[in-house]
Formats: C-alpha cells, structure tokens, sequence
C-alpha cells in the first residue's frame, strides 16, 4: 500500500483506523507516530468531521461508494489541506473494511494541467502540433471546470470553451490579450495579487465570489500553478472549479448544526468537558440544571462524581479510564438523587479529543435526563432526518467514443455506474460498455451517440433510459452526446455524458403511488375512485354499456375500534381490503373510501352479474371472523348497489344513489346489499331523511329553535316549587312548528343530535341569566341525546357552560339521560354524571324500565331522579303487570334515596293511583300541556296552589 503514489486510510465500518500508507502519513507529518486504532476523525477538522458523520458515511453505506468529496485534512501543526476523498467498502485481513483514497486539491486537474502541458510540448512539429492541439482543445472543452494557460507577460495563450463563456468573450477576442483587457475590473480585483504571486513561483489557491445581474451570487475555487522551465516562470495554469454547490452545501450545514444547538437547548441536554491536564471540569447550563444546580456550577471532579449513587459513580470512573486509555467513547445511564428524593436517570456520553496523533487531551461530552426520553424523542426526530439528508455531490458520467463508436475514455463517475473500468472499457464497443433500456418496456435501446454520429449534432433524447451496469445494478439515467469536430468540422468521434436520476425516478413514482392509493390498506383512494368513476360513467353515456357501483360500509368496524383500539382497527381494514381484493376481478376498481367504507366499479358487468359479486361479498364477510387476542368479531357489510349506465346525469347523482342505497341496506338490517331502483321506497325514505338534515343545519344557523316548557307537578309534601321540563320545536318556513318527532330521528342518524343538545342547553341558560328572580323555580330539566353522553367532547364544552353559569344557576338545572344511553354508554355517561353533579346540577334517568337490566345499573348510575317509562303509565289502571312495575321502581327509588317522576299522566285515576304509590312527581297533559318556556313562569299559581288542568 505503500507503494501507491496517492494517501490511502484503511478503516472498519465504524472508522477506526487500521491502516494508513506512506504518503498519507507524510502529508499530515505524522510519519513515526503510530496513530492506528484510533477514530479517523482525529485527521479531519470539526466541520470535515460532521460532514464525514452526517454525508460521507450515509451515502457510502446507501450507495457503496463516495466520490469527489472535498473536505480538509489537518497535519500535526494544525495547517489544513484542502483534499478530494473518495471512499468504497472492501476487505481487510479477512473483516469487512473501508478503503478511503485522498487527493490534494491542487492534484485534482494534473490531467488538465497535463493536457496543457501536452499541448506545450508538441509545438515543435506542426503536424503533432496541429493534431495535440485539436485533441487536446476537444477533450480540454468537454472537461467541467474553467482552464486557461497565461504567459509571463499576462497574456492568455489558452483558453478552454468554459473559460471563453465565464468571460463572455470569444477565443480570438481573449488569446494573446492582456489580462486587464480580458477580464472584468471585479475580477481583476480580486485576482491581481494572486498572479503577482504565482508569477514568483507561488502556487495559489483560493476562493473567488462574482455578483451575477440577476442578483445571484457564483462561488469558484481558483487555483494558479506557475509553469517554471530551468528555474524560471513562464507563466500559470489556470483551473477554476465552481463550488456555488458546496458553499450552499456548507450554509445549510452551518444552519442545520445551529439548529441542532438550540434543539439541544430546548431538549435539556447539556455538555461537559475534563481537562485531563489541569482536572479542570466545565459544565455548560443545561449540564447544571441536569443535576439541578445553579446555573455557572463549575464542580471539580470529585463533586460530580459525588453526586451520583456509589453504582453510578464506579461504572463513571471507569467509562473516564476506558475513554483515556484506550479511546473508547462511553454511553452510560447514572442514578442522580434528587433533593426531593426522587432518584432521576442522567444519561451520560463522552469521548476522549486531543492533537491529531497524540494522546488525549480532554473529554467532552454531554448528560441529559432521560426521564423525558420518549418526549424529547419525538421532538428530535424530524431534525434528525433533516440531519441526515443532504446535498448529492455534483458530478456527471462521460465517456468519449471514436467514429466507429469505440470506447477511447470514461471517468471516474461512468466508471462506477457502468461497472467498467477506464482500462477495460478502452477499446470495447460503446453498446457493450453502455447498455440502456426502455425503462417502461425493458426493451433494448441505441445510446444517443448512435443518432449523434449519424446527425452530426447533439442529441437529447426525451425516453427515459434504464442503465444496465456490468454487474446487474441499474440506473436511471438522463443522457446526452455531442459530436468532437476536427479542424476540418469532420466528426471524428463523440462525447457521451449522462446522470444518475435514479431517486429521482423513484420520488416520482412514491409521489404517483400516494396520490392514488390509500396508504394502510394499499387499495386506491378516494380522489382515484372518483376520477376512475368518471371516466366509466363518460365510457357508459357514449357507448351505452353497463357497468356495477358498490358503496360498502363494515357494520361492527366502530365496535372493534372502541374495544381494541384504533391500531387494531387499522389491521381490520387491512385484512378487509384484502378479502375484498380477493373477490373481484383484477381489471375492476377497489378502493378504501374513507373510515370503514369501501367502493367498487364492476367494469362491463350487468346488474344481475354485479347482484352476484356483492353477494358474494356479503356472503365470504358472514363468514369471516376477525380475531384478536382473545375476542372474535363476526363483521359483516351493508352494501349499497347502483347499476352504471347512461341514465345518470353525473357521478354526483350516482355516488348519491350508492350512498342512500349503502344505507338502506344498514337500515334493512345490515349484512345484506340493497340494490338501488328508480322507486325505491327505502331509498326515498333516506332521502327525506336527508333533507331533514339541511333544515335542521338551517336551525341551528338561523335560531330557528323555540324552546317550550311543561310544568312537573308536586304530589307529596315537602316537594313544593316550580318543577319543568324543557321542549323542543322547530319553526317551519310557513311560521308553524315542527315537533321534535319529525326531525329529531334525522338529528340522531346525521349525527346532529349533540349540536341540538348545545343550542339548547345554551339558550336555557341564556333565559335563566335573563330572569329578575329564579327563587322560585325548583328544577328546570334539559333532555340530553345519547350521542352527547357519549361524546367527550360535549362533556368538556357542557362544563365549560355550567361553570360560566355560575353555582346559583346550576342549582337549578336538571339533565335528563335516557336510560338506553346511559347503558350503551356506561362508563361515560357515569363519568359526565359526575362531573356535572359537582358543579350543583341535578341529573334524571329518564325513560326508566324500558330497558332490559334497569335495576343492575341503577346502583352504578349516581342520579337524582327517576322518570318511569311511560308505557308503565297510560295502562296502569287496567294492566296489573304495569301496576307491579311502578310499585317496584318505586319501592327501589326509596331504597337508593332516589325521588319518582311519572310521565304521560292523562287520566286523574291515574294520577290517583300515583299518589297512593308514593310518586314523588308527576307530568302530562292532564296537568299542564306545553307552552312556550318565555310564558313559564307568567302561567303558573305560584306555590302551594292546586295545578291548573
């Protein structure tokens, strides 16, 4: 390895250093020093070595190769040279290794500088002078970077095609001028007191910014090397490479590592160095509140250690001894007392620094407390991906081709993605170096340099090419050749120059496959379903052929996401879509909707064959179980059919259609398909349903709610006061009003209900807010839906409301839950019962014996009263059975110190029989029918009156 005219680093896949050769030892002066062992970073400054960490390494682990980098290295003495590192895997003494190549930056374009040189010497012979130059100036002008040669009298002998455009100038407007008539003042500026120097024999390199009109900014590597004959100078090479990249590669390096820094700061962490020279400990202030110490805590090192429990405090000091004698950084988590006598987890990192080769000076590291691990995780990982993506390194494939189409060159880049090697690839035909194909159809296809030679012109061809390299890997590449031109303008080969474009092509194709598929179930997405929808419906309006829609909704999906959770709901769907696959034909169109719905189009399929594939969905769905852990769910579908053809007048009609039917069929029992018929009864009935929605929407918007009241009547002693509850009834265009029957069922299944309850029990308090006295008002009672049990979301708005009304309003409120609801929804509806009841108000279980366990959840249900269902009541005097009942509830309502409210009171021997029961209340037209809750208290006697009948 020795051997090897360039500096080559042999490291393990973590960047330990295994071995360095001859010349790299003598570049960074470190010749008798034995830095083996030791981390790579040591060679490399702070920003080279982020770059390494955060560039070089993810793209040679992703790609297997890094090349062109630059990045500086820095000698013993601190200088730093500037090189261009180049990186693949391999083998070493048997173990996976990585083998790291360097050249010096003024190394990089000794075969330009070589070319030039060629082109000097050749000059004694015309013909090999006239032959050098036309090669060389072919071959110097497909060459990326600017590159000129100017004599001792500062006059341009050569310029390449890239040096002529950056001037703007052409070739005989800049050969055998003066320096100040060629380049602008800008640039002369800039550059005069480099040529000074480079014409005493010093070579320059340095950086150059230019201001371009439209505002831009370029930013170009110059380097000058003076071409000295026998002790004198005759003059200076010229290569200008532009690193407008790398300088936008270094910004967002720069704002990516100040990010990180105040990232770190907002996480918690902070960082400490151990002066192992002076036992000199610095903490920074995120390291002080860590150990919750003043900020500016500077401990020596026996005080940190102090800290920590005796477990923690040897494994610390023995992580210090590993990390000094033998390199190794530490990751550790250390048990800190807190003075509260909580025990806190510090995670602990640190590494040994010093020169590059000498022993380490100092350790560095940073704590942070992980009992916020997870929290800051999650923070953190956005700006970890943003670490880790970065800029690719600029650099394009060529290859130059003789007339007959034989490999002559190829670079570095095209040596990589073709597979060949410079030495193998010369003198092979181009189509055996280079081979290409369709990328869509895998068919073989000619390189442009086919049609460029045959045209004798450039050639950018539109196909979107597949590079096949030597060994099996492919590219996707764009491409691009040029013909090379003699003197004559004879064509006597071409320039083939091409790129990788391979994420590119795959970002295009994630990009396409998310908008058009459903990411958890991989069936396509709404937007796709609807255009595909579009075009069969424009396909059935032209030729008149028939096609199926099916809208399916999975009827107990809510079932297993509440008892589950949603991450097993998801897996739900998926194993759905899957069954769902299984059972159409390849060419029709399965899609997720949307929740739990699905849409399939049954292209060129007739009603009856359509009936017969939903069918058998509902059919393979009945038998299908969904397991988990220990529950089996049987979920079965309702699936709405519409056939497709020209009879609709848009997709929105038929969507319509599949929608209304989908529903017809839950409503019809579910599990079943329900085909949609220009009569259909069902589907009319949905329809008026839906419209019942708009006007309750116009409602809600508009106020167009009136809220009325019906007294509940006093029957025993000591239960005297001003007792009702609150009605609801809705305006109708004509000034008439709707009962709550009419529109209240619509509500329930649009899922309006829970608006409803709001602007009710909104406006109730509004009117209590507006009365000059609510003295003598007992309880006034605001039935509640179950949809608004069930939602959390109400609960949270419902106690903002009652704690804005204030203790005194409260006090006077009753919600009434129906005992269906607060059954379905047991452990909230207890929950809400609660938290209401703390805030004063009064809770009612209404419609009590209607279901089928009343009195196994009375003793979970903490309520204030009991409305008997009024199917017990309007029969009590003729049905014994009811009689029993209302004996019972009320005999139970006594033992859990609970008071009776009777509804649908209509006949004074009912009434009669009440009080003889023990009734505490009673409601119903024959006491007091509805009026208007404004009139409410004008109406009533005031207390202790008989009710008015």
């Amino acid at each position: 390895m020795n051997e090897l005219p360039c500096p080559v680093l042999v490291t393990d896949m973590c960047g330990t250093m295994l071995a360095l050769n001859l010349p790299l030892r003598e570049l960074v002066g470190a010749s008798h020093v034995d830095v083996e062992a030791q981390s790579m970073d040591v060679l490399f400054p702070p920003a080279s070595r982020i770059f390494l960490q955060t560039h070089a390494w993810p793209t040679l682990l992703r790609d297997g190769r890094v090349t062109e980098i630059h990045l500086h290295l820095i000698d013993t003495r601190g200088q730093r040279i500037p090189v261009m590192v180049n990186a693949q895997p391999g083998v070493w003494n048997g173990k996976p290794a990585c083998f790291w190549v360097l050249f010096v930056a003024q190394e990089r374009h000794h075969f330009e500088n070589a070319l030039l040189q060629a082109r000097r010497d050749a000059e004694g012979s015309a013909e090999a002078l006239a032959q050098s130059q036309r090669f060389i100036r072919n071959v110097a002008d497909t060459i990326p970077g600017q590159v000129a040669y100017w004599d001792a009298e500062r006059r341009c002998q050569f310029a390449n095609k890239h040096y002529l455009d950056s001037l703007g100038q052409s070739e005989d407007a800049v050969l055998g001028q003066p320096v100040h008539l060629v380049v602008s003042p800008e640039l002369l500026a800039q550059s005069i007191g480099h040529i000074d120097a480079v014409l005493k024999g010093e070579p320059q390199e340095f950086e150059r910014t230019l201001s371009l009109p439209d505002g831009a900014t370029i930013h170009s590597l110059v380097q000058y090397v003076p071409d000295v004959v026998d002790g004198q100078v005759k003059g200076f090479f010229v290569q200008v490479s532009d690193i407008t990249r790398l300088k936008q590669v270094e910004s967002a390096l720069r704002t990516s590592q100040a990010f990180l820094q105040r990232t770190g700061a907002l996480a918690g962490v902070g960082g400490w160095e151990l002066d192992l020279q002076t036992d000199r400990l610095l903490w920074s202030e995120g390291a002080c509140d860590v150990h919750r110490q003043p900020p500016g805590f500077q401990p020596r090192r026996e005080q940190w250690l102090a800290l920590y429990c005796a477990d923690s405090r040897r494994r610390i000091e023995q992580a210090l001894t590993d990390a000094v004698e033998r390199t190794e950084a530490f990751d550790i988590e250390l048990d800190l007392p807190h003075p509260d006598g909580m025990v806190h987890s510090v995670r602990a990192v640190g590494m040994a620094e010093g020169g590059p080769y000498a022993k380490a000076k100092r350790l560095v590291g940073a704590f942070q407390d992980v009992t916020e691990r997870r929290r800051m995780t999650r923070e953190l990982e956005g700006q970890h991906e943003l670490l880790r993506v970065t800029l690719q390194s600029i650099g394009d494939a060529v290859i130059t081709v003789d007339a007959a189409e034989t490999v002559m060159w190829l670079n570095a880049v095209a040596e990589r993605m073709t597979g060949w090697t410079a030495d193998q690839a010369r003198g092979q035909p181009l189509a055996e170096v280079f081979q290409i194909v369709d990328a869509g159809t895998r068919q073989r296809m000619d390189s442009p340099v086919v049609a460029c030679l045959a045209r004798r012109e450039p050639v950018i061809p539109g196909h979107q090419a597949m590079l096949i390299s030597r060994g099996g890997a492919e590219f996707g590449i764009e491409d691009t050749a040029a013909p090379i031109r003699n003197d004559l303008g004879d064509v006597f080969g071409a320039v083939l120059v091409f790129r990788d474009v391979t994420e590119q092509i795959r970002l295009s194709g994630e990009m396409d496959y998310r908008a058009t598929h459903d990411l958890l179930t991989g069936l396509f997405n709404r937007a796709e379903f609807e255009s595909r929808l579009q075009a069969l419906w424009a396909r059935a309006r032209r030729d008149g052929s028939t096609h199926g829609l099916l809208f399916i909704d999975l009827d107990q999906f809510k079932l297993v996401n509440d008892t589950c959770g949603h991450a097993v709901g998801d897996h739900l769907l998926q194993q759905v879509g899957r069954l769902l696959a299984d059972t159409v034909r390849t060419r029709d169109t399965l899609a997720r909707l949307g929740g739990d719905e699905f849409g399939i189009l049954l292209e060129d399929c007739d009603p009856d064959q359509a009936q017969q594939v939903a069918q058998k969905i509902c059919d393979r769905m009945n038998l299908f179980r969904f397991e988990h852990e220990d529950k089996r769910f049987r979920i079965g579908v309702s699936i709405g059919l519409v056939p497709l053809d020209s009879r609709w007048s848009s997709t929105a009609a038929l969507q319509q259609a599949a929608d209304t039917a989908c529903y017809a069929a839950k409503d019809g029992g579910r599990n079943r398909v329900h085909v949609w018929f220009d009569a259909d009864a069902a589907v009319s009935a949905r329809q008026f349903e839906v419209q019942w929605t708009s006007r309750i929407e116009h409602a809600l918007d508009t106020d167009a709610f009136v809220l009325f009241a019906q007294r509940i009547v006093a029957q025993r002693s000591g239960t005297a006061g001003l007792h009702a509850e609150v009605l609801l009834r809705m305006k109708a265009e004509d000034g008439s009003l709707v009962m709550p029957g009419a529109f209240l069922p619509a509500a329930e299944r649009f899922h309006l209900a829970s608006r409803i309850d709001r602007w009710v029990l909104e406006h109730v308090i509004l009117w209590l807010r507006a009365q000059p006295s609510i003295s003598e008002l007992q309880t006034l009672s605001v039935n509640l839906s179950g949809q608004s049990v069930g939602d959390r979301a109400f609960h949270a708005w419902a106690d903002e409301q009652l704690q804005a009304a204030g203790p005194a309003i409260c006090a006077k409120l009753c919600l009434e839950i129906t005992e269906t609801a607060a059954v379905t929804n047991l452990t909230d509806a207890v929950a809400f019962i609660e938290r209401v009841r703390a805030a004063g108000v009064r809770v009612a279980l209404d419609d009590f014996g209607a279901g089928a366990s009343s009195f196994g959840y009375l003793k979970n249900l903490p309520v204030d009263y009991l409305k008997i269902d009024g199917q017990f009541i309007r029969d009590l005097m003729t049905d014994a059975l009811d009689d029993v009942a209302v004996r019972c509830f009320v005999d139970v309502a006594q033992v859990v110190g609970v008071r009776t409210v009777a509804e649908f009171v209509d006949q004074p021997a009912v009434l009669a029989r009440l009080q003889v029961m023990g009734v505490d209340y009673a409601q119903g037209y024959l006491l007091h029918r509805p009026e208007p809750l404004s009139v409410l208290f004008q109406t009533w006697s005031g207390l202790g009156q008989p009710p008015k009948h």
